[in-house]
């Protein structure tokens, strides 16, 4: 009796459409929402680069915000500095217009932080203590820095922070 009902059941919820269903459905949120910065509604994505500097030496390690208004809604774009240096690529980069931009301080993991120390020493380089690196709020959650990002620019912007 059982093996009756578990045909009946088979019948009337036929799961065989499952996989075919599913796959079609990630086929479509692939192809259509996650295509990152080419369909970007608030417009078009751009790679941005630069140097950081902390009191006249390279920025052992940060994070740096881009945010641009448009009229769809705040676009903000993050990446790392490291040594001084970032880059943006172009699929998480900021969007043609002004941006706001806005430093805040990070401490790297151990083993970066004494790679990075081991390089800087071989080199020559100065490298300032991260947990020692103060930012202050006027380089980001009350940042007045901004960039003009354009479709055709280097748009390769270095910033200047003073502590002292």
């Amino acid at each position: 009796m059982n093996h009756k009902i578990s045909l009946k059941m088979k019948h009337l919820f036929p799961f065989s459409y499952v996989k075919p269903v599913f796959l079609l459905l990630a086929f479509l949120l692939i192809s259509s929402g996650c295509s990152g910065a080419k369909n970007d509604a608030r417009g078009e994505r751009i790679p941005v680069s630069g140097l950081v500097y902390y009191d006249g030496d390279p920025l052992t390690s940060a994070r740096i915000l881009f945010i641009s208004d448009t009229p769809e809604g705040k676009v903000k774009s993050a990446g790392i500095v490291r040594e001084g240096i970032y880059q943006i690529p172009k699929q998480g980069g900021p969007v043609v217009g002004k941006a706001r931009v806005e430093i805040y301080p990070t401490i790297p993991e151990m083993e970066e932080l004494e790679q990075l120390l081991r390089e800087a020493k071989k080199q020559g380089k100065p490298i300032q203590d991260p947990s020692k690196v103060k930012i202050p709020a006027t380089y980001n959650k009350n940042s007045k820095l901004t960039a003009e990002i354009t479709k055709d620019g280097r748009n390769m912007f270095d910033f200047k922070i003073e502590f002292k």
